[in-house]
């Protein structure tokens, strides 16, 4: 029955592991993307004068 609790403590942290690293790459996407977005703002600004 041991085997069962650690497999399924295992699987939770896995599970945790795995949101954490999915939240973490999410975060520097949309940081990537607001970059970008202002960058496209700044140039497109530049281009018009």
């Amino acid at each position: 029955m041991i085997y069962l609790t650690v497999a399924l403590v295992l699987l939770w942290l896995l599970v945790g592991g795995y949101l954490v690293f999915m939240l973490n790459r999410q975060r520097n996407l949309e940081r990537e993307l607001k970059t970008l977005q202002e960058e496209v703002l700044h140039r497109g600004s530049r281009d018009q004068v």
